[in-house]
């Protein structure tokens, strides 16, 4: 049962990177690029790898006396699933979503459907969806490395763009900051 759910989850990630990778800006004239994004794009790429081995290396190695119930699996299934209709929504009212750090000349500050509460609808979804995945993997160990792992690197891309964006919008993107939360709503 594991490796069904685990051949479905890597599905679904497949589903959330194309939602994210094959959406065009609406209204992209001229991208500008953000110069220094920190390493983040690095990092990513490195722990998406580390992410999508983890669980082979757990299966391999580990003892599965201790793994987690169908059921959560299933749950994670769930969680991922949501995860690709929370980028859609957030893709669909952000004419301006981009996969890359850059911003485009016309560009201006999206603050409609989720971006309303939250400056980075994204970047949750991806959090939300390798939460999941975690789950789907059956192995605690394989959850609290990716989990935990993607958390972080997706938190230092964060900063990398809220500082691009800083760059880009000055002071109209610093009021957003004030008013908004990055992640998750009234906590963070």
């Amino acid at each position: 049962m594991t490796f069904v759910v685990l051949i479905l989850a890597y599905a679904i990630l497949a589903s959330l990177f194309y939602v994210e990778y094959h959406y065009k800006a609406r209204t992209t004239t001229t991208l500008q690029t953000a110069g220094d994004d920190r390493g983040t794009t690095r990092l990513l790429l490195l722990s998406y790898l580390i992410a999508i081995t983890t669980p082979l290396v757990c299966l391999l190695l580990l003892d599965t006396t201790t793994a987690m119930s169908d059921y959560v699996k299933w749950t994670g299934l769930g969680i991922m699933f949501s995860a690709i209709f929370f980028l859609r929504w957030a893709t669909t009212v952000n004419p301006f979503y981009l996969p890359s750090l850059s911003t485009t000349d016309d560009q201006f500050i999206c603050t409609d459907g989720p971006y309303k509460l939250i400056r980075h609808p994204g970047y949750c979804a991806f959090i939300v969806a390798w939460f999941g995945f975690g789950l789907t993997t059956g192995s605690w160990i394989a959850f609290f490395i990716i989990f935990l792992l993607l958390s972080v690197v997706y938190l230092l891309r964060i900063q990398a763009e809220e500082q691009m964006m800083l760059d880009r919008f000055g002071v109209d993107y610093q009021q957003y900051m004030n008013e908004t939360y990055r992640i998750i709503p009234y906590v963070y």
